[in-house]
């Protein structure tokens, strides 16, 4: 049956479902053995059940297989006959009820999933992935008696391979699950993960059953499907009585039918006279029209989550500059992450951020552990930030809730690989305004990407209001207007409609007072609308003064009377490329191009030293580096006629999916310094453009540089590339996430800092010419 078809039907009338199949198995005696193997062994007395629903008026014949997974059956030692008895099961209804819609019963397993059980989740999804394999003939799937939300995910996601509509129901009562899912929490995830049908069943009679109908339908548009115990069974003797009056059952259906309901039947207790009274009550009645306003929701096991403006998203757990925490996840380790976790949670963290991403570890393995430490701690719902597309499905796996994925871009190949992977894991994505061509420097382009990626998320089945755009914020260090350009693109996505997710505290990135500029950058941002930002929690402090004003300790100096050696000296210290020329000229008058060039040198030595003590900033050094390029500019030719040869061409590169090029941008003015030919290829460079470049340019060294964690595992793509290209060149590798270890492991040399890679490079130079001597 078609998945509109039914749902056409559903809009159009009330169907009746049948009821209990074990409270009339046991009125015929059958109260030993496998239930799901009486579809072979018994099948006439199966077909009479199913008819006599069927008289009752039920449009809906669920088969008996309630238990028919290899976990249940191997109690019997029947775990190799579940195609055999779901195909019987089929069949049996089909037979007894031709005029019915079959659908095909899917139970628990009777256990659960790590951590609350021992069964991993994989496992699970190949379990329930054989009998939804085996009920193929079915008309429709019923997935019943949940209680494990882990579980209802794994049978969701197996249910994905039907070719037909999919109910979903949990057993819910007093609003929770027995493993304390929440009814909006069940609902949000069954919705994204593709059910058709939201449904409960089991555990309550019709009065409780009733609440929770009431809030089901405040969160969701899809039909819903209502199926509850004839009361509560006594204990009479060795009996299980059920003694609810029928007539009062058939009486809340009407309730049922009142509130919205699509589907009605019963669960444990009841029987045809139930199902005939509730027929009698509702069938074929139309159902109410219901509206629900679609909205963003992200979800962990116990707690549901609506994304609204403004809410925290914790950006600690990420071991970018942290020795300590990146030594852990080489160890296996998840001490920091709780601890982060649960800091976050209590300074107001809305969401965690999760990147584990070490050069040199499987990803896979480390994300895994640090979201299952996440989970057992707090009940946020979290956000998955990793590029290794292996480690991402790993983590979906993971996750017990509806989480956020970071990220997905405007690139073909992102595209194609992380919308399904939303898709097919019911997750919500951040849309990354960003493409094969880096960083848009324009709003309209910046619009343009995110209007792509929301065409894409529609197209693979994804809800507009599942996809979060971040408009990609960059550092003021660089350039001041990056700010008005971050909150005018960000004004123009809210006028869109779209949400929106900004990491914050890159807007800050190499400047001193941090925690202000962020916290003023984030008011800005948050009285136009943004819906999410990834931040210190305790940076989210709401300032009256939003004005970001960057006060850089910048000396004064007056070059009168001070002698020429000095006027070059300080030129490069502070950064003067207005004058570092016309001072040149003069000290070209008293001493060599190569005694002046020594002198810049030393100058971008102390600038580099007054980084790393936080004496200086990002500005200062990139003043301090158009200085240097400037002199360089002029004193070129000049070295050049006093016989200094050039030392060698170095080629450099950002990797793939990294938009950072400010410290290879460092590197490169002390470079020229030195002499040496610079072939610089940007940022974001795709592996098989830097092979190519490589092979065309022929450099004597390559160096790399990435600052994401979740970048740095292309510098290794690119030297496997080159070697297997039989291209034996020396490659460099810096940056803020690389390691000595890693570099060790990819087998690259190392620049710690800029000053280090340059000193590296000479070393590397020289062995180069000492080879070829």
């Amino acid at each position: 049956m078609e998945k509109q078809e039914f749902i056409d039907l559903l809009r159009k009338k009330i169907l009746i479902l049948d009821g209990a199949m074990g409270t009339m198995l046991q009125k015929y005696g059958f109260t030993t053995g496998c239930p799901d193997e009486l579809n072979v062994t018994e099948s006439e007395t199966l077909k009479k059940i199913h008819q006599e629903y069927r008289d009752a008026g039920s449009d809906i014949i669920i088969t008996s297989t309630f238990g028919a997974n290899r976990l249940k059956l191997k109690k019997y030692g029947l775990e190799t006959e579940v195609k055999k008895l779901n195909e019987a099961a089929v069949k049996n209804v089909r037979e007894a009820c031709p005029n019915c819609i079959v659908a095909g019963g899917i139970g628990p397993l009777g256990e659960f999933v790590a951590p609350v059980g021992t069964l991993e989740f994989e496992e699970v999804y190949e379990i329930f992935k054989e009998q939804v394999d085996a009920l193929h003939e079915a008309d429709i799937l019923i997935i019943e008696t949940i209680s494990d939300i882990k579980i209802l995910k794994a049978v969701l996601l197996a249910a994905q391979s039907f070719n037909g509509p999919v109910i979903a129901s949990m057993t819910i009562q007093d609003g929770r699950t027995t493993t304390g899912t929440d009814i909006e929490t069940f609902v949000t995830i069954a919705d994204c993960m593709g059910a058709d049908v939201i449904s409960a069943n089991c555990s309550d009679g019709p009065e409780g059953m009733l609440e929770t109908a009431k809030e089901m339908i405040k969160h969701t548009n899809k039909p819903i499907c209502l199926e509850p115990n004839a009361g509560l069974p006594r204990l009479v003797g060795k009996e299980t009585v059920w003694d609810y009056p029928i007539a009062q059952f058939a009486k809340n259906a009407e309730k049922f039918a009142e509130l919205g309901a699509n589907i009605i039947g019963g669960c444990c207790g009841t029987n045809p006279d139930f199902i005939k009274a509730v027929a009698e009550k509702v069938k074929g009645k139309s159902p109410i029209n219901r509206h629900v306003q679609e909205k963003t929701k992200l979800c962990s096991r116990t707690k549901t989550l609506t994304i609204e403006p403004m809410l925290i998203v914790g950006e600690r757990i990420n071991p970018t500059n942290k020795k300590k925490f990146t030594e852990e996840i080489k160890l296996g380790q998840t001490n920091y992450v709780r601890e982060m976790a649960l800091a976050q949670e209590k300074e107001g963290a809305s969401l965690l951020d999760i990147n584990v991403g070490v050069p040199g570890i499987k990803e896979k393995d480390s994300i895994v552990k640090a979201i299952r430490q996440v989970q057992n701690v707090v009940s946020t719902p979290i956000v998955i930030d990793t590029s290794d597309i292996v480690a991402l499905e790993a983590a979906l796996f993971e996750c017990d809730g509806k989480p956020l994925i970071n990220s997905v871009n405007g690139s073909n190949k992102s595209l194609q690989e992380i919308l399904p992977l939303a898709k097919k894991f019911g997750a919500a994505v951040i849309g990354l305004c960003v493409d094969d061509e880096g960083v848009p420097k324009t709003i309209e382009k910046r619009l343009e990407i995110a209007n792509r990626i929301i065409t894409q998320a529609e197209k693979v089945g994804l809800r507009r209001e599942d996809v979060i755009i971040d408009a990609v914020v960059l550092t003021m260090a660089v350039k001041e207007e990056n700010k008005n350009i971050i909150l005018d693109s960000l004004k123009e996505l809210k006028k869109l409609g779209y949400r929106t997710i900004l990491g914050v505290s890159n807007i800050s990135h190499g400047l001193p007072n941090r925690s202000e500029i962020n916290s003023k950058f984030l008011t800005e941002a948050k009285n136009l609308g943004l819906d999410l930002a990834i931040i210190n929690p305790l940076d989210n402090v709401f300032q009256k003064d939003t004005h970001i004003r960057i006060d850089l300790k910048q000396e004064k100096v007056s070059y009168k009377d001070m002698p020429v050696k000095e006027q070059l000296y300080k030129a490069i210290l502070l950064g003067d490329k207005e004058n570092i020329v016309f001072i040149i000229n003069k000290g070209l008058k008293i001493m060599t191009a190569l005694e002046v060039n020594n002198i810049l040198i030393d100058a971008m030595q102390e600038v580099g030293d007054k980084f790393g003590k936080k004496e200086y900033f990002l500005p200062q050094v990139l003043a301090s580096a158009k200085t240097m390029k400037n002199a360089f500019e002029r004193l070129k030719p000049e070295i050049k006629k006093e016989g200094g040869n050039e030392k060698g061409v170095v080629l450099f590169a950002t990797v793939e999916h990294d938009i950072h090029d400010i410290g290879k941008n460092i590197i490169i003015a002390l470079l020229e310094s030195h002499n040496y030919k610079i072939i610089d290829l940007g940022a974001n460079i795709k592996t098989e453009t830097i092979v190519d470049e490589v092979i065309k340019q022929k450099p004597n060294i390559v160096a790399l540089s990435a600052l994401m964690t979740t970048t740095v595992i292309e510098m290794e793509e690119v030297i496997k590339e080159l070697r297997q290209k039989h291209i034996d060149i020396p490659v460099i590798v810096g940056g803020a996430v690389v390691t000595d270890d890693y570099a060790n492991q990819i087998k690259a040399a190392y620049g710690q800092d800029a000053l280090q890679a340059v000193k590296k490079i000479n070393e590397l130079i020289v062995g180069i010419n000492g080879k070829n001597n």
